[in-house]
Protein backbone atom coordinates (compact mmCIF):
# COMPACT_ATOMS: atom_id res chain seq x y z
CA UNK A 1 0.00 0.00 0.00
CA UNK A 2 1.31 3.61 -0.70
CA UNK A 3 0.82 5.20 2.67
CA UNK A 4 1.69 8.36 0.93
CA UNK A 5 -1.86 8.78 -0.16
CA UNK A 6 -3.37 7.99 3.01
CA UNK A 7 -1.92 10.19 5.05
CA UNK A 8 -5.21 12.12 5.75
CA UNK A 9 -5.04 15.40 8.04
CA UNK A 10 -8.11 15.53 10.70
CA UNK A 11 -10.63 18.17 10.34
CA UNK A 12 -9.97 20.84 13.41
CA UNK A 13 -12.62 21.81 15.50
CA UNK A 14 -15.14 18.42 14.41
CA UNK A 15 -15.31 16.03 17.28
CA UNK A 16 -19.24 16.57 17.87
CA UNK A 17 -22.11 16.64 15.71
CA UNK A 18 -23.75 19.24 18.45
CA UNK A 19 -27.39 18.37 16.70
CA UNK A 20 -29.01 18.89 20.52
CA UNK A 21 -28.75 22.48 20.04
CA UNK A 22 -30.92 22.58 16.91
CA UNK A 23 -35.14 22.72 16.91
CA UNK A 24 -36.72 19.88 15.37
CA UNK A 25 -37.68 22.16 12.31
CA UNK A 26 -33.68 22.72 12.21
CA UNK A 27 -33.11 19.37 12.29
CA UNK A 28 -35.48 18.31 9.55
CA UNK A 29 -33.90 21.19 7.74
CA UNK A 30 -30.15 20.01 8.33
CA UNK A 31 -31.12 15.99 7.90
CA UNK A 32 -33.40 17.22 4.37
CA UNK A 33 -30.55 17.14 1.87
CA UNK A 34 -33.10 18.66 -0.78
CA UNK A 35 -33.14 22.10 1.23
CA UNK A 36 -30.02 22.71 -0.55
CA UNK A 37 -31.47 22.06 -3.78
CA UNK A 38 -35.07 23.91 -3.73
CA UNK A 39 -36.46 20.80 -2.24
CA UNK A 40 -37.08 18.66 -5.25
CA UNK A 41 -34.75 16.03 -5.56
CA UNK A 42 -37.11 13.42 -7.65
CA UNK A 43 -35.36 14.98 -11.27
CA UNK A 44 -32.31 13.30 -9.95
CA UNK A 45 -34.24 9.84 -8.50
CA UNK A 46 -35.58 9.96 -12.75
CA UNK A 47 -31.56 10.40 -13.39
CA UNK A 48 -30.32 7.51 -11.63
CA UNK A 49 -33.25 5.14 -13.60
CA UNK A 50 -32.41 6.87 -16.87
CA UNK A 51 -28.90 5.92 -16.22
CA UNK A 52 -29.53 2.30 -15.11
CA UNK A 53 -31.58 1.74 -18.20
CA UNK A 54 -29.14 3.17 -20.91
CA UNK A 55 -26.67 0.68 -18.66
CA UNK A 56 -28.53 -2.06 -19.04
CA UNK A 57 -28.42 -1.19 -22.40
CA UNK A 58 -24.88 -1.83 -22.80
CA UNK A 59 -24.20 -3.98 -19.89
CA UNK A 60 -25.35 -7.55 -19.76
CA UNK A 61 -26.69 -8.71 -16.13
CA UNK A 62 -28.67 -11.52 -14.17
CA UNK A 63 -30.70 -10.76 -10.79
CA UNK A 64 -29.71 -13.42 -8.11
CA UNK A 65 -31.61 -14.28 -4.68
CA UNK A 66 -29.87 -14.05 -1.92
CA UNK A 67 -32.79 -14.27 0.66
CA UNK A 68 -36.17 -16.02 0.63
CA UNK A 69 -38.12 -12.68 0.49
CA UNK A 70 -39.17 -11.31 -3.16
CA UNK A 71 -36.88 -8.49 -2.85
CA UNK A 72 -34.32 -9.75 -1.46
CA UNK A 73 -31.78 -9.38 -4.74
CA UNK A 74 -28.81 -8.53 -6.18
CA UNK A 75 -28.13 -7.31 -9.71
CA UNK A 76 -24.72 -8.68 -11.16
CA UNK A 77 -22.96 -7.45 -14.26
CA UNK A 78 -22.15 -10.20 -16.81
CA UNK A 79 -18.55 -11.00 -17.80
CA UNK A 80 -16.41 -13.29 -19.99
CA UNK A 81 -14.40 -15.90 -18.43
CA UNK A 82 -10.65 -14.22 -18.52
CA UNK A 83 -8.40 -16.18 -20.51
CA UNK A 84 -5.74 -15.69 -17.43
CA UNK A 85 -6.49 -16.90 -14.03
CA UNK A 86 -6.66 -13.33 -12.53
CA UNK A 87 -10.31 -12.43 -11.53
CA UNK A 88 -11.84 -9.17 -12.05
CA UNK A 89 -12.56 -7.21 -9.03
CA UNK A 90 -16.23 -6.26 -8.34
CA UNK A 91 -17.92 -2.90 -7.12
CA UNK A 92 -20.84 -3.45 -4.32
CA UNK A 93 -23.35 -0.67 -4.23
CA UNK A 94 -25.86 -0.28 -1.57
CA UNK A 95 -28.37 3.31 -2.50
CA UNK A 96 -29.84 5.58 -0.08
CA UNK A 97 -32.96 6.74 0.31
CA UNK A 98 -33.41 6.98 3.50
CA UNK A 99 -34.03 3.30 4.24
CA UNK A 100 -37.60 4.08 2.93
CA UNK A 101 -36.66 4.50 -0.97
CA UNK A 102 -35.59 3.32 -4.09
CA UNK A 103 -34.35 -0.27 -5.58
CA UNK A 104 -31.94 -1.83 -8.25
CA UNK A 105 -34.38 -0.37 -10.78
CA UNK A 106 -32.47 3.15 -10.09
CA UNK A 107 -29.06 1.92 -9.00
CA UNK A 108 -27.59 0.45 -11.92
CA UNK A 109 -25.90 3.22 -13.61
CA UNK A 110 -22.24 2.95 -12.24
CA UNK A 111 -22.06 -0.39 -14.17
CA UNK A 112 -21.32 0.54 -17.40
CA UNK A 113 -18.39 3.09 -16.33
CA UNK A 114 -17.30 -0.12 -13.81
CA UNK A 115 -17.33 -2.40 -17.37
CA UNK A 116 -14.92 0.18 -19.17
CA UNK A 117 -12.64 -0.38 -16.41
CA UNK A 118 -12.33 -4.14 -15.94
CA UNK A 119 -14.36 -3.74 -13.01
CA UNK A 120 -17.62 -6.17 -11.98
CA UNK A 121 -21.12 -4.45 -10.88
CA UNK A 122 -23.42 -5.64 -8.01
CA UNK A 123 -26.65 -3.45 -6.97
CA UNK A 124 -28.18 -4.73 -3.18
CA UNK A 125 -31.98 -4.11 -3.05
CA UNK A 126 -33.10 -4.89 0.15
CA UNK A 127 -36.79 -3.82 2.11
CA UNK A 128 -37.35 -1.04 2.83
CA UNK A 129 -39.29 1.01 5.71
CA UNK A 130 -41.53 1.12 7.23
CA UNK A 131 -42.59 -2.72 6.83
CA UNK A 132 -38.73 -3.13 8.14
CA UNK A 133 -36.76 -1.82 10.78
CA UNK A 134 -32.97 -0.37 10.24
CA UNK A 135 -32.13 -3.36 12.36
CA UNK A 136 -33.15 -5.96 9.82
CA UNK A 137 -32.40 -3.73 6.88
CA UNK A 138 -29.18 -4.46 8.29
CA UNK A 139 -28.88 -7.89 8.04
CA UNK A 140 -30.18 -8.19 4.61
CA UNK A 141 -27.40 -6.56 3.41
CA UNK A 142 -24.96 -8.19 5.46
CA UNK A 143 -26.51 -11.29 3.84
CA UNK A 144 -26.39 -9.94 0.78
CA UNK A 145 -22.84 -8.92 0.93
CA UNK A 146 -21.79 -12.39 2.23
CA UNK A 147 -24.02 -14.36 -0.67
CA UNK A 148 -21.70 -12.64 -3.24
CA UNK A 149 -18.26 -13.00 -1.30
CA UNK A 150 -19.57 -16.73 -1.38
CA UNK A 151 -20.67 -17.06 -5.34
CA UNK A 152 -17.59 -14.45 -6.38
CA UNK A 153 -15.68 -17.11 -8.58
CA UNK A 154 -18.48 -18.93 -9.87
CA UNK A 155 -19.48 -14.77 -10.94
CA UNK A 156 -16.23 -14.49 -12.56
CA UNK A 157 -15.08 -11.93 -9.70
CA UNK A 158 -12.32 -12.53 -7.25
CA UNK A 159 -14.02 -12.26 -3.62
CA UNK A 160 -10.52 -10.66 -2.32
CA UNK A 161 -11.43 -8.05 -4.23
CA UNK A 162 -14.58 -6.76 -3.34
CA UNK A 163 -15.19 -2.84 -2.70
CA UNK A 164 -18.38 -1.65 -1.12
CA UNK A 165 -19.69 1.51 -1.83
CA UNK A 166 -22.85 3.22 -0.49
CA UNK A 167 -24.93 6.37 -0.82
CA UNK A 168 -26.55 8.27 1.92
CA UNK A 169 -28.61 5.78 4.24
CA UNK A 170 -26.39 3.37 1.78
CA UNK A 171 -23.38 4.66 3.07
CA UNK A 172 -24.59 4.35 6.48
CA UNK A 173 -25.57 0.61 5.47
CA UNK A 174 -22.03 0.20 4.49
CA UNK A 175 -20.55 1.11 7.38
CA UNK A 176 -22.53 -0.91 9.91
CA UNK A 177 -21.89 -4.22 7.87
CA UNK A 178 -18.23 -3.95 8.19
CA UNK A 179 -18.21 -2.23 11.39
CA UNK A 180 -17.94 -5.72 13.27
CA UNK A 181 -21.13 -7.71 11.70
CA UNK A 182 -18.86 -8.58 8.54
CA UNK A 183 -16.38 -11.69 8.85
CA UNK A 184 -15.32 -11.72 5.72
CA UNK A 185 -12.85 -9.21 4.34
CA UNK A 186 -13.22 -6.58 1.79
CA UNK A 187 -10.59 -4.59 -0.09
CA UNK A 188 -12.24 -1.57 0.55
CA UNK A 189 -14.87 1.13 1.34
CA UNK A 190 -16.14 3.98 -0.65
CA UNK A 191 -18.96 6.36 1.87
CA UNK A 192 -20.83 8.94 -0.18
CA UNK A 193 -22.70 11.16 1.78
CA UNK A 194 -23.32 9.20 4.30
CA UNK A 195 -24.95 9.56 7.77
CA UNK A 196 -23.14 7.96 10.53
CA UNK A 197 -24.94 8.64 13.95
CA UNK A 198 -28.93 8.50 13.22
CA UNK A 199 -30.05 9.52 16.17
CA UNK A 200 -30.31 13.14 15.53
CA UNK A 201 -33.35 11.72 13.04
CA UNK A 202 -35.32 10.85 15.87
CA UNK A 203 -38.72 13.32 15.90
CA UNK A 204 -38.04 14.83 12.59
CA UNK A 205 -40.25 14.05 9.68
CA UNK A 206 -37.77 11.25 7.95
CA UNK A 207 -38.76 9.78 11.55
CA UNK A 208 -42.27 8.99 10.72
CA UNK A 209 -41.68 5.65 8.68
CA UNK A 210 -38.25 4.62 10.81
CA UNK A 211 -40.18 4.95 14.31
CA UNK A 212 -36.77 5.05 15.56
CA UNK A 213 -36.11 4.11 19.60
CA UNK A 214 -32.79 5.74 20.83
CA UNK A 215 -31.47 2.47 21.80
CA UNK A 216 -31.97 1.47 18.27
CA UNK A 217 -30.39 4.37 16.94
CA UNK A 218 -27.64 3.68 19.15
CA UNK A 219 -26.93 0.67 18.22
CA UNK A 220 -26.79 2.05 14.55
CA UNK A 221 -24.97 4.50 14.44
CA UNK A 222 -21.21 3.71 13.06
CA UNK A 223 -19.51 6.75 15.05
CA UNK A 224 -20.71 4.94 18.43
CA UNK A 225 -18.53 1.91 17.96
CA UNK A 226 -15.07 1.18 17.64
CA UNK A 227 -13.97 1.41 13.44
CA UNK A 228 -10.44 -0.69 13.91
CA UNK A 229 -12.34 -3.29 11.51
CA UNK A 230 -12.15 -1.28 8.81
CA UNK A 231 -10.67 -1.37 5.43
CA UNK A 232 -9.41 1.50 3.71
CA UNK A 233 -12.13 3.79 3.50
CA UNK A 234 -12.95 6.75 1.08
CA UNK A 235 -14.77 9.43 2.92
CA UNK A 236 -16.63 11.93 0.06
CA UNK A 237 -19.08 14.70 -0.12
CA UNK A 238 -21.02 17.01 -2.18
CA UNK A 239 -19.97 20.82 -1.77
CA UNK A 240 -23.94 22.10 -1.67
CA UNK A 241 -24.78 19.81 1.71
CA UNK A 242 -26.05 21.09 4.70
CA UNK A 243 -23.81 21.28 7.66
CA UNK A 244 -25.02 18.46 9.41
CA UNK A 245 -24.49 16.26 6.79
CA UNK A 246 -20.95 17.37 5.91
CA UNK A 247 -19.97 17.39 9.94
CA UNK A 248 -21.14 13.41 9.86
CA UNK A 249 -18.73 12.91 7.10
CA UNK A 250 -15.98 14.39 8.91
CA UNK A 251 -16.50 13.45 12.61
CA UNK A 252 -16.02 9.80 10.90
CA UNK A 253 -12.51 10.91 9.11
CA UNK A 254 -11.19 11.83 12.48
CA UNK A 255 -13.02 8.82 14.20
CA UNK A 256 -10.94 6.87 11.53
CA UNK A 257 -7.72 8.24 11.37
CA UNK A 258 -7.69 8.07 14.98
CA UNK A 259 -8.22 4.21 15.13
CA UNK A 260 -5.49 4.06 12.50
CA UNK A 261 -7.66 2.96 9.42
CA UNK A 262 -6.51 4.29 6.22
CA UNK A 263 -8.79 7.24 4.82
CA UNK A 264 -9.60 9.87 2.47
CA UNK A 265 -11.67 12.58 2.16
CA UNK A 266 -13.02 14.84 -0.12
CA UNK A 267 -15.32 17.38 -0.52
CA UNK A 268 -15.91 17.41 -4.39
CA UNK A 269 -16.89 21.01 -5.58
CA UNK A 270 -19.78 21.92 -7.34
CA UNK A 271 -22.08 18.71 -6.45
CA UNK A 272 -25.13 17.98 -4.32
CA UNK A 273 -26.00 15.04 -1.85
CA UNK A 274 -28.14 13.56 -5.25
CA UNK A 275 -25.77 13.95 -8.57
CA UNK A 276 -21.98 13.00 -6.31
CA UNK A 277 -22.51 9.33 -6.97
CA UNK A 278 -23.61 9.53 -10.50
CA UNK A 279 -19.24 9.79 -10.97
CA UNK A 280 -18.42 6.73 -8.67
CA UNK A 281 -17.12 4.84 -11.27
CA UNK A 282 -16.51 7.34 -13.77
CA UNK A 283 -12.08 7.08 -13.71
CA UNK A 284 -11.85 10.93 -14.84
CA UNK A 285 -14.19 12.17 -12.68
CA UNK A 286 -12.88 13.13 -8.62
CA UNK A 287 -15.27 10.23 -7.30
CA UNK A 288 -14.17 7.64 -9.65
CA UNK A 289 -10.28 8.26 -9.43
CA UNK A 290 -10.62 7.55 -5.42
CA UNK A 291 -12.00 3.69 -6.84
CA UNK A 292 -9.15 3.57 -8.73
CA UNK A 293 -6.84 4.30 -5.82
CA UNK A 294 -8.31 1.72 -4.04
CA UNK A 295 -8.12 -1.19 -7.03
CA UNK A 296 -4.47 0.24 -7.57
CA UNK A 297 -3.45 -0.78 -3.94
CA UNK A 298 -4.04 -4.17 -5.37
CA UNK A 299 -2.30 -3.92 -8.83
Amino acid sequence: MNNGIWKTKKFLKTDKLEWEKFSASDRDREYSPSSMIGGNYKPFIYEYESQSRTARAHTQSKIYQYGIQKNQVIEVTKISRPKSNVLNPILVFIHGGYWQELSIRDSFFPSFEAAKNGVGYAAIEYSLAPKVSIDEIVEECKNAIEWLFMNASDLGYDNKKIILAGSSAGAHLVAMCVLDKLKIKILGNILVSGIYDIEPLIDTSIDEALSLSKDEAYRNSPLNFSLKNFPPTIVAWGENETEQFKKQSKILVNKLIDEGVPVRSLEVIGKNHFDIILDLANFDKKLGNELKILLDMQS
